[in-house]
């Protein structure tokens, strides 16, 4: 159910804040931050959030790679707090490439 609202384009910024808390299994937990971050309604705060959550799998040793490339094409956020997440114990040497190619992108 969590993924079918976080693909919800009218789902408002407050529950897609909720969501970036939500947990269920590795799988659907990555699922579900990678549809709130490319979701269009997903302001700022929801980005923060998003990349917090995102963050926390990688250092767990999880792999919400697809996430992490959505971060990084979002102008909401920092580049350098999403390059953070390419230092993480997730990350593995070709999220780090695709995360410098994403952020050259928009550099």
């Amino acid at each position: 159910m969590w993924r079918a609202v976080a693909a919800n384009p009218h789902t408002p910024p407050d529950v897609l804040r909720e969501l970036s808390e939500a947990r269920d299994s590795p799988y659907a937990d990555n699922e579900l931050l990678h549809l709130l971050a490319l979701h269009p309604r997903a302001d700022e705060v929801v980005l923060r959030a998003v990349l917090a959550a995102t963050a926390a799998k990688l250092a767990e040793g999880e792999r919400p790679y697809a996430a992490v490339l959505a971060l990084a094409d979002r102008p909401e956020l920092e580049a350098d707090d999403v390059r953070g997440l390419g230092s993480l114990r997730g990350a593995s040497a070709r999220l780090r490439r695709g995360l410098a190619r994403h952020l050259d992108a928009y550099a």
